[in-house]
């Protein structure tokens, strides 16, 4: 499970395919355009999809998704223009999709059926972290593999490494799935009315239950603050550092992202102030690191995402020994809209106000205000339940 989750990540063309649309013409407007298609199409694909997984075989939906994700890439490739980009992007959305919210719930089922259910956030921290430094060392080929080969080179590697993903799933092992209830009824053959009615149940739970609502709402506005980081190079550039010198920086915060994301277990087991002092102490020290420049703004910066990522990757780990029902997958998908409408918020913010004024401060305005809802719900959010120390 860890290999196949990192496997994901490792796409050495993450670094560079804004480059790659650029070398085609693309404008920036146009890249622009196609950023936003990518996050409505994830916006619209994620909760529909992962009711399937309540009905489908969820290894079978994993290899999907993989197969999904390698024609994604391989139509950049093949049809290099803006409606192929495009359409992979589309393809990557389900891709994801498909995935989402999967995963989790067949990592859940597979420990529950081990009977070491209280392993999911050890597990689930481990993989993220092991994740994340695959994704660095992926992004740190990519130069390499573009001046032997250029863009072709980077992206055919790219889907290679998709399909060698694909085939992780299919290595999985089979999962039946265990009920988070006792006496639950037999599942309904898979059929759009059986689909609709998981849907209907997954939101009807995640709407009536208090903890699953508090954990959701934790969740979406500590993404808000996490998305900041589509913007610290730009950051960086505005405050006068250099290209090279930011590579390494991102490379640091990479590095403390990856132990913020083993902490993540850790971290599912607190509430209330410890909890919100983790997370305003990541907003305030975001907006410090907006803020100022040199390195002190660069020790914020990734001090603060670190420990703002510490508390997002809890979230998971809280909402799935949160939920008591069946619609396991349905719930995780619940949860990965309301994640991306936390990342609209922060770039809807960003991008209105710097039409008028510089990033920079604009960003330390934006994190203030994204640091006060995401403090109180981090203090309202239940702990994770059976999370062993």
């Amino acid at each position: 499970m860890l290999l196949y989750r990192a496997s994901r990540e490792a796409i050495p063309l993450f670094a560079l395919y804004a480059l790659l649309f650029a070398d085609h013409g693309l404008t920036t407007s146009q890249i622009g355009t196609l950023l936003a298609a990518w996050s409505v199409s994830a916006f619209l694909l994620e909760v529909p999809s992962g009711a399937w997984a309540d009905l489908i075989d969820r290894r079978l939906l994993l290899i999907a998704s993989g197969l999904v994700y390698v024609v994604a890439f391989a139509t950049w490739l093949l049809w290099p223009s803006y409606w192929g980009f495009l359409a992979g992007f589309v393809l990557w959305s389900l891709s994801e999709a498909l995935r989402s919210g999967t995963y989790e719930a067949y990592l859940f089922d597979e420990l529950t059926a081990a009977g070491r259910a209280d392993r999911y956030g050890p597990v689930k921290a481990r993989a993220e972290s092991l994740t994340v430094i695959v994704m660095a060392a992926a992004i740190g080929v990519a130069g390499p593999l573009h001046s032997l080969g250029g863009y072709p080179l980077v992206g055919w590697v790219s889907v290679g490494v998709a399909l060698l993903h694909t085939l992780l799933a299919v290595a999985l092992p089979r999962v039946t799935p265990v009920a988070d209830i006792e006496e639950t009824p037999d599942p309904e053959p898979a059929s759009i009315g059986a689909w609709a009615t998981t849907v209907r149940a997954g939101v009807r739970e995640a709407a009536r239950s208090g903890a699953i609502r508090k954990v959701l709402m934790a969740y979406g506005t500590v993404v808000a603050l996490v998305g900041l980081d589509e913007f610290f190079s730009l950051i960086l550039v505005e405050g006068g550092t250099s290209v090279g010198l930011i590579a390494w920086i991102l490379a640091g915060v990479t590095l403390l992202e990856a132990a913020a994301t083993w902490a993540g277990a850790a971290v599912a087991r607190l509430a209330g102030i410890p909890h919100a002092a983790i997370v305003a102490g990541g907003g305030l020290l975001l907006a410090v690191g907006a803020w100022l420049t040199g390195p002190w703004s660069y020790l914020a910066i990734a001090v603060g995402y670190a420990l703002a990522t510490a508390s997002y990757v809890s979230g998971d780990i809280r909402l799935q020994h949160t939920i008591a029902g069946t619609a396991r997958a349905t719930i995780t998908s619940v949860a990965g809209v309301v994640a991306e409408v936390g990342f609209l918020v922060t770039l809807g913010l960003i991008s209105l106000a710097t039409l008028r004024f510089d990033l920079a401060p604009v960003a330390a305005a934006v994190a203030l205000i994204l640091t006060v809802p995401a403090t109180v719900a981090a203090h309202r959010a239940p702990a994770a339940r059976s999370v062993p120390r």
